[in-house]
């Protein structure tokens, strides 16, 4: 065949020139609209299998047809003819009295429609199913011309639903084998609707396998009352009670939407005649909110009808002058990102959405709807408020979540795609920064805010509550939230023999908070002035007792309310002060009720203050001072050193290299009074942290062209440094290290700074770089000199080069992101917890965390360490490190084109990592990674290799470990927050517990003799009482086994494990607490378990073994064959060694599994 006649060369369709167009234009990428065509198949229900559930409705309306109908019967009658059928009449609260004059009547429905999503085909497949909804239409001889008033119509509405109920369980003539529930309409509890589920017996109207339920709503047509009774300022409950007829709107409303299900659908139904994507764009929309807990089943949100009606409406209106904001020609793509961005920039307040002819005035104007609800949504009639049930709160999330979306759509760097549709987001812990669990007051009826008027238009007191508490956090929180979000449970189904349920004493609601970080700190919230009486008086109303008159500096007398809370961490905790306060004075919440998770991690980044004297460890100080305080004491070390005089060259410049210095060290440092000997201090807290900080000189061509030169030249320098300072109080010290390789780090000078730190000051020469790169790229250089000046390099540039650099962006951050501090600490708290700290870097591990910040989608960056620390856990259980790497945007500036060279550099390393794979033998290829790529690929804007800290560790043996215990802590932290039991921070202690039973073995080190175990989390009180803590008048103190001298950086357990790794690491993995931990992991490599053949120094202790003919060893009658000459690990001579090693220091070795038993 010819290439002219050749199907592959044909020109594109005009389908296919507009498909490409489309992707050009409107996605980031094909794979983006691929991901979404995808999507909506998953999410779409195949028609084609409904056959049994087209039987099942066809066989209900036979059964509602063939129902007899009869006269009209009294209450009593009514109810006791239910009680021998097993219906429980769903009456809605307040039932109706016994006394009532007016009678009830059933007939067989006038019609039934199927309304909702079903026979529009936008239905959207869930994790708990979806539903049809059927609409049976109670004849309209039924109802008398003042039903309308005092619940009449919805206590007929609830018999004729009871009756429906009867004649689907009658054994003759119904459909006894489904099971039959009540449930409510949207929550609202006005409206019972009955609920079938498939009877999974098989027969033709078994539809279990479209995994649907059936709900039979009555709804009656709008003829039956006139549609001015129930405009929404009317009244149309009246009570005994009181005189006044307030209006009910909520009452109104809710009978006015059960006149609207056939109009409502004829309204969508046209518009997805005339816009071809308008079902899947509804699909697309409804599966967004899902994700995000914006549709749900209580009476006070948004639901999938609502969003469907919004969108058809932009298909007439909402744009621009007048004019439409979507288009009929528009893809499912563009119809639900329009959607979501008129949610995101709408003015509900200001502008109202009518959708049909809008009156000017009367009882139906835009001011009457306006003045009665809190969000306005009019149908196309005019008349009735789709949202009239929805509160402000949730209006308000859910164009927080909109706004989120439009910037997750706008973005170009990456595809959001998964965070937009796939991910559930919807945890409050991992959503919010705060949140709070409120147990409902058992009296909440008799709450002062519940009165008389305003249980006329809400029936139910905790439903009441629950939407007050929202406004009133707003109002009393002002600018130190963004969000105030409201959770409950909804009445779950009931069985139609059960009475109807309402909220018990025992609910909870949760409430969700969005932190401003800028503003949630503060101490003191500032009222009106003193002569604006009428706006003082409210303000003295809101606080009561906390509202304070006060003087300010600049001369202005304000009503205020002052909070008291010293140091960062307790000051993000007024904003929980704050709530306990105004649900207290406002609903009599007791104290006890309200549960707030915000603050339950800080004392996992503290000091066990009930096991540790204040006078070594002070929590208060700490947390009152934070950081500053060794701050300023680098601050006044940099001066006396650029002051110094008489120096060969003047300073041009210090870098604070610490974590410290970056707000990220796991504890606040605390001085240390050098004055006070080491003897006044317990061995187990001796250890002193020396702070990195790096000194550079002006530029000479006096340094010597050796490294081994230049490394004597800094010791002269630190030397003269010393002596310099000491005449402004510092005392120092020179230490010069003596190893032969130590190329790139050979000194370094401790200076003691009050009021009480050592900063470990090192000198930073880039010629040094210039040198090392000669020589490595000399070819005349020996192999091993150019190893040696590949390590000093490495050196060099990890101290000089990338420490500094990570310390000014992370700092940066750190002020950007308040809360990232503690999450960082936090992070590096529960990573060592579980003695995963020898391999994993402080660096990458803060740029795990700074992650969830730079990236938050799909949430807003946490504004909380608290939530900060769970999204941590989250991203760790998660992310795919073997296909994905993790890019770091440190400054916010890194561009689409690094963000392409990073996926690139990934990509590469990935391919050497399966080339690496393949090219080792089978006894080594899973003993460790090679050093030619990252296992945990975190890339920067300085560093898109992912080079500087995750390079050659962590092995992907302990990514998959950390991966698996963030995992297990996540669903732990869920499952506790979710509880609502306890807020206790007790609750949490898991979180930082390792199980210590996968261990071969475990060393147990003496605490006494570990100096950081002060850290410890649970440390024992004992290893801190020093004589001086027995006996006051005693001036003498116990003898430190260390000596005299305050020994600084010096740490027992993590020399001790330093000398292991040495020694073993080629047979074992070792696991440490480096926190205070007194405990040491062993795991035995099982590759250098098996027999390998003998030789000298072979590195390892090792005893003979017999091979067997298919390799294997086995030995044979208790002896090894004579002959052998391979040689297998001698554990037990191994063991002997490390407790001979720690001698004085290991306490006991406790071996969990013997490998020679499996060898």
């Amino acid at each position: 065949m010819g290439v002219k006649n050749s199907s592959l060369y044909k020109a594109p369709t005009n389908d296919e020139i507009q498909g490409l167009q489309e992707s050009s234009d409107l996605f980031k990428s094909n794979i983006f609209k691929l991901q979404i065509e995808e999507l909506l198949k998953e999410v779409q229900i195949d028609y084609k299998k409904a056959q049994p559930l087209e039987a099942a409705l066809r066989k209900l309306k036979e059964i509602f047809d063939r129902t007899p109908a009869h006269q009209e019967l009294s209450l009593a009658v009514i109810k006791a003819s239910m009680k021998k059928k097993s219906v429980v009449i769903p009456f809605p609260s307040p039932e109706p009295s016994s006394d009532i004059q007016y009678t009830f009547g059933y007939s067989a429905p006038s019609a039934m429609h199927l309304v909702g999503s079903f026979p529009l085909k936008t239905v959207s497949k869930g994790r708990d199913g979806w539903s049809v909804d059927v609409a049976v239409e109670m004849p309209e001889e039924l109802f008398q011309e003042k039903d309308h008033m005092n619940y009449r119509y919805f206590y007929k509405r609830a018999y004729y639903l009871s009756v429906l109920a009867a004649a689907i369980q009658d054994k003759k003539s119904g459909m006894s084998s489904t099971r039959t529930e009540f449930s409510t309409l949207h929550g609202d509890q006005r409206k019972p609707i009955l609920i079938l589920h498939p009877s999974g017996d098989k027969s033709e109207t078994d539809f279990k396998k479209m995994r649907c339920t059936i709900r039979i709503i009555p709804y009656i047509p709008s003829s039956v009352f006139p549609a001015q009774r129930l405009a929404p300022g009317r009244n149309n409950v009246r009570s005994a009670d009181t005189t006044e007829q307030p209006p009910t709107p909520q009452y109104n409303t809710a009978l006015q939407q059960d006149t609207a299900f056939t109009s409502h659908l004829t309204f969508l139904y046209q518009h997805s005649k005339n816009c071809a994507a308008f079902k899947d764009g509804c699909i697309l929309l409804k599966v967004w909110a899902t994700q995000r807990g914006l549709i749900r089943s209580t009476n006070e949100g948004f639901n999938g009808f609502l969003l469907e009606m919004l969108m058809a409406y932009l298909l007439q209106g909402g744009g621009a002058n007048g004019g439409k904001k979507l288009a009929n020609g528009f893809s499912s793509y563009q119809l639900a990102k329009g959607t979501i961005d008129f949610i995101a920039q709408h003015d509900f307040t200001a502008q109202p959405i009518m959708m049909g002819q809008q009156a000017s005035s009367g009882e139906f104007s835009k001011e009457a709807f306006v003045s009665n609800f809190d969000v306005v949504i009019v149908d196309p009639s005019g008349k009735i408020n789709l949202a009239g049930h929805v509160s402000k709160a949730a209006l308000d999330e859910l164009q927080h979540e909109a706004r989120l979306a439009m910037k997750f759509f706008t973005e170009s760097s990456d595809d959001k795609f998964e965070a937009l549709f796939l991910k559930r987001v919807d945890s409050p812990i991992l959503r919010f920064d705060n949140v709070v669990k409120i147990h409902v007051p058992k009296d909440v009826a008799g709450l002062k805010s519940y009165t008389k008027v305003a249980a006329l238009d809400y029936p139910s007191p905790f439903v009441h509550f629950a939407r007050s508490i929202a406004p009133l956090l707003k109002r009393g929180l002002t600018d130190r939230i963004h969000l105030v979000a409201t959770r409950y449970e909804p009445l779950g189904n009931w069985a139609t023999s059960s009475s109807t349920p309402d909220f018990g004493a025992d609910s909870v609601i949760t409430i969700g908070l969005l932190l401003n970080a800028a503003e949630c700190a503060r101490l003191v919230d500032l009222g009106p002035p003193a002569d604006d009486l009428e706006a003082a008086n409210v303000f003295r109303t809101l606080w009561g007792n906390k509202a304070e008159l006060r003087r300010f500096k600049d001369g202005s007398i304000l009503e205020s309310a002052v909070w008291e809370a010293q140091g960062t961490d307790a000051r993000h905790l007024i904003v929980g002060q704050m709530i306990g306060y105004l649900l207290k004075h406002h609903f009599a919440v007791p104290q006890d009720s309200v549960h707030y998770w915000a603050g339950q991690l800080n004392k996992f980044i503290q000091y066990n203050s009930k096991a540790i004297p204040e006078r070594l460890f002070d929590n208060k100080i700490a947390a009152a001072n934070g950081f500053q305080t060794v701050v300023n004491a680098f601050e006044a070390l940099s001066k006396a050193v650029k002051t110094a005089e008489d120096m060969p060259l003047s300073v041009t410049h210090m870098y604070f290299t610490s974590p410290a210095a970056r707000l990220a060290s796991t504890f606040i440092p605390q001085p240390r009074d050098f004055n006070v000997p080491a003897t006044h201090f317990p061995d187990s807290a001796q250890y002193v942290e020396p702070l990195d900080v790096i000194i550079q000189f002006e530029t000479s061509q006096k340094w010597p062209d050796n490294l081994k030169a230049i490394q004597r030249m800094k010791t002269a320098f630190y030397l003269r440094l010393a002596d310099k300072i000491k005449y402004k109080g510092m005392r120092s010290t020179v230490v010069e290290e003596t190893a032969e390789d130590s190329l790139g780090l050979n000194g370094y000078l401790d200076v003691r700074v009050a009021p009480g730190f050592v900063f470990r000051c090192r000198i930073a020469y880039d010629k040094e770089i210039t040198l090392c790169e000669d020589i490595i790229s000399d070819r005349k250089s020996s192999q091993s000199l150019k190893e040696q000046h590949q390590k000093a390099l490495d050196v060099y540039n990890r101290y000089f080069v990338q420490a500094p650099m990570h310390t000014f962006l992370m700092h940066a951050l750190a002020h950007k992101y308040p809360s990232l501090s503690q999450t960082i600490r936090l992070t590096k708290r529960w990573v060592s917890a579980h003695w995963l700290a020898p391999y994993f870097n402080d660096e990458a591990l803060e740029l795990l965390s700074a992650a969830v910040y730079t990236d938050p989608a799909p949430w807003a960056a946490p504004a909380s360490g608290f939530a900060g620390f769970a999204r941590v856990l989250s991203l760790l259980s998660t992310w795919d490190w073997k296909h994905e790497p993790l890019v770091v945007d440190l400054n916010g500036e890194m561009t689409a084109k690094e963000r392409d060279d990073i996926r690139h550099n990934f990509a590469n390393t990935r391919k050497n990592m399966i080339a690496s794979n393949s090219a080792t033998s089978p006894q080594t290829k899973t003993t460790s990674i090679s050093s030619d790529h990252a296992s945990m690929f975190i890339a920067t804007n300085k560093d898109t290799f992912s080079k500087w800290w995750t390079w050659q560790s962590p092995s992907p043996m302990m990514v998959a470990r950390l991966k698996a215990l963030a995992k297990t802590s996540l669903d732990h932290m869920l499952k506790v927050t979710a509880a609502s039991a306890t807020t206790s921070s007790s609750a949490l202690n898991a979180l930082f517990i390792t199980p210590t039973a996968q261990y071969d073995v475990v060393i147990d080190l003496d605490p006494a003799m570990c100096t950081r175990y002060a850290q410890n989390l649970s440390p024992d009180a004992q290893n801190f009482v020093t004589k001086g803590d027995k006996y006051k008048n005693l001036g003498t103190f116990q003898k430190s086994v260390f000596g005299d001298q305050i020994l600084i950086g010096f740490d027992p357990a993590a020399e001790y494990l330093a000398e292991l790794q040495r020694t073993y690491g080629d047979i074992a993995l070792f696991f440490h607490d480096r926190y205070g931990g007194t405990q040491i992991g062993v795991l035995w490599n099982p590759m250098a378990l098996s027999p390998r053949a003998w030789k000298v120094n072979l590195g390892f202790n090792n005893k003979p073994a017999d091979v067997n003919k298919d390799g294997s060893t086995k030995a044979k009658n208790g002896k090894t064959t004579g002959g052998s000459k391979m040689v297998v690990p001698n554990i037990e001579a191994l063991m002997s060694e490390i407790e001979r090693i720690g001698h004085g220091l290991v306490r006991s070795v406790q071996v969990n599994r013997d490998p020679s038993a499996t060898n």
